[in-house]
């Protein structure tokens, strides 16, 4: 099989051989089987090649729903935690804006079960781009609710922005919220106008409010 970008880049926990594809009359070494591999997700998945090697490569060329493909899903993981499913998708240390966007996006037990249902190929770009899908769909649905988010923020005002906005908020970005008049009152406001307002954009609307303020208008 000729080698391609890598689309699956996890590791694989074990590969078994099964069936022939189909008859033939060539020498078993050009033989073409069907194997069977776990990966780290712990999905079951059926691909082809002539040899162990062989099907690994056509395994990392990436789901194509014929030869390679998904055939069992990972089961429900209680207990999985943000480092787990980090490790699992063998995210470089040296990817901290994924690694940060993980932790905060996928934020229950239940997100990260979900991440890992819709999945398909694992690397760097899919990753990122269904991570982001979802941050969306959490924002525009499944939001904290106006009393989480304020009782939140008067314990932990930068932890309560982070997970109302989906996205890191340092001190220092907090102190520029503040000092542009920024409340867990507006942030509500900002959010139920325009749910995936990022939070740089909410400084910039707080700023221009007070400078409104400020000259009369």
């Amino acid at each position: 099989m000729t080698k391609t970008a890598v689309a699956n880049k996890q590791a694989i926990i074990d590969i078994v051989r099964t069936n022939q594809v189909w008859e033939s009359e060539e020498a078993a070494e050009k033989e073409l089987y069907y194997y069977h591999i776990i990966d780290a997700l712990n999905r079951k998945w059926e691909t082809i090649g002539l040899n162990v090697s062989d099907a690994i490569q056509v395994f990392e060329n990436g789901n194509d729903n014929q030869w390679t493909r998904i055939i069992e899903s990972a089961p429900y993981n209680s207990g999985l935690s943000t480092n787990d499913l980090i490790n699992m998708l063998n995210v470089s240390p040296e990817a901290t804006g994924i690694r940060n966007d993980m932790q905060i996006i996928l934020n229950t037990v239940e997100r990260r079960n979900s991440f890992i249902s819709r999945i398909v190929n694992v690397n760097g770009e899919d990753t990122f781009l269904l991570l982001h899908q979802m941050k969306d769909e959490y924002l525009q649905h499944d939001q904290l609710t106006d009393k989480q988010f304020m009782q939140l923020y008067t314990v932990n005002p930068v932890e309560a922005l982070s997970m109302y906005f989906l996205q890191p908020i340092d001190i220092i970005a907090y102190w520029e919220w503040e000092a542009a008049g920024g409340t867990a009152e507006k942030a509500i406001q900002y959010k139920r106008e325009e749910p995936l307002l990022p939070f740089i954009q909410a400084i910039e609307r707080a700023e221009d409010e007070a400078m409104d303020i400020v000259s009369g208008y």
